[in-house]
């Protein structure tokens, strides 16, 4: 009989900012989104202070577009609040979190030959096939292991399909007596009725907001609710995914793991600039940065590409500024992966839709049309056989990604990127931890006394 756990990293974000500052265990921790701009993290402290404040200042004290909470809200309309309640404040430090998931992955995938990685911070593995004895013990040693290798804090659940892992997973978190775990098939039938009855429809695993709203419409206000209804009749009105649902919440497994994750088949390069760009050398600096970050990321799934698709705009909500945006694709004669070739496209896509006298807010580049890397015939007229699948141009791109992996991103770039501290494009993070486990000169460290 299958069974499955899913093991999730509590508040992620804020929870790797604390790793390196124990200090911060017992403080609001908060994670700023892109260039400082909104709440996206907060650790259990300073949800419990959101809580408290939604309370004292009613929905007036948040901006309309969320007033029920701070998450999400603009940081400059609460950063004063934070500060009164001695919040700790981070930028997002996305090489940090990156790091950090691969490490806690790499534990978890001690624990089951097969395994599932989710997200930057869930992972599924199947348990059916290892005869343990006591799952809710064998889910503590996993939790446990997380912890004192690299200080994040898990919560585990467990259960005979993925939707109910799932489920257990959210409860465990939930509630406080349960230690973070919850092994959902050791419960009674009764108890998990209670369970589910206490978890709304919209927080089942599969269930958007939309379909929540469609459901409830249809008087499925739970988890149990939709664990009662008809299969066959939630087919009909909605699909065979919901079907689906009811299915795995009835302890079917219908959804197995995903072990090895499909290739993308387009690649996206993208971010709001730090400040509003309105030089032509700026914006070109910025597409050649993006279109070898995109580069580099088909490189790692062994894959070419044969269109590049640049984009920029203004500010779209900024209505007393003049509006542009524009789109422009670029098709290869030849499928590719270098770096030189993609950022030359892409600047030459970027030409033809640049213009002067507006102010920029973001640019993104696209590869698309990505296919495996293999062998190439290419023809007697082939105008630049350089980059059509050449063993030199390929050693190069290996040199670049192997420099840039082992000493930090941006260690060896393309000029036409800009010079990394002159680059008054970049994305604002000034409130930005160390990168403590992927840059040397950024490296913890610890005063001894004696």
């Amino acid at each position: 009989m299958p069974t499955f756990a899913l093991i999730d990293g509590n508040s992620f974000y804020a929870s790797c900012q604390i790793a390196f500052e124990p200090g911060l265990q017992h403080r609001p921790v908060v994670v700023l989104s892109n260039n400082d701009g909104c709440i996206v993290a907060a650790n259990q402290y300073a949800k419990e202070l959101d809580q408290k404040l939604v309370r004292q200042l009613g929905s007036g004290g948040y901006h309309a577009a969320r007033p029920d909470s701070m998450m999400f809200q603009p940081y400059f309309k609460v950063a004063k609040l934070l500060k009164q309640h001695n919040t700790a404040v981070f930028s997002s430090n996305y090489e940090l979190y990156a790091d950090m998931s691969q490490r806690m992955h790499r534990i978890i995938g001690q624990f089951s030959p097969h395994q599932e990685i989710y997200s930057i911070d869930e992972s599924f593995l199947e348990l059916g096939d290892l005869r343990i004895e006591n799952l809710t013990a064998y889910a503590q040693q996993i939790k446990q292991r997380v912890k004192q290798w690299i200080g994040i804090p898990v919560a585990v659940g467990i259960g005979p399909s993925k939707t109910l892992a799932k489920l257990a997973n959210h409860l465990a978190k939930k509630q406080a007596n349960l230690d973070g775990v919850l092994d959902f098939t050791a419960l009674s039938t009764s108890t998990q009725t209670t369970l589910l009855k206490q978890v709304e429809v919209g927080k089942v695993w599969g269930v958007g907001k939309k379909l929540s709203q469609q459901l409830q419409a249809k008087q499925i206000h739970s988890a149990y609710d939709l664990q009662q209804a008809c299969p066959k009749s939630i087919r009909k009105q909605f699909s065979v995914q919901v079907e689906r649902i009811v299915l795995e919440l009835n302890g079917q497994a219908c959804f197995r793991l995903n072990e090895t994750h499909a290739d993308k088949q387009q690649i996206i390069s993208s971010r709001s600039f730090g400040e509003l760009v309105t030089h032509y050398d700026f914006m070109k600096q910025a597409v050649a940065s993006y279109a070898a970050t995109a580069a580099q990321k088909l490189r790692r799934q062994n894959g070419v590409c044969q269109k590049i698709n640049v984009y920029i705009t203004t500010p779209r909500f900024q209505t007393d500024r003049p509006q542009y945006r524009n789109v422009y694709q670029i098709p290869l004669i030849y499928p590719t992966d270098n770096s030189v070739l993609i950022t030359k496209v892409a600047i030459k896509a970027l030409n033809h839709i640049w213009r002067e006298g507006f102010a920029y807010q973001k640019a993104a580049v696209t590869l698309a049309e990505i296919s495996t890397k293999g062998a190439l015939q290419t023809d007697l007229f082939a105008p630049d056989p350089r980059y059509s699948g050449n063993p030199k141009s390929d050693r190069m791109m290996q040199v670049m990604d192997q420099l840039n992996l082992k000493m930090g991103k941006g260690t060896l770039s393309l000029a036409n990127s800009g010079l990394q501290q002159q680059t008054h494009w970049k994305m604002n993070r000034n409130l930005m931890s160390p990168r403590y486990t992927t840059r040397w000169q950024e490296l913890l460290r610890v005063k001894a006394t004696l």
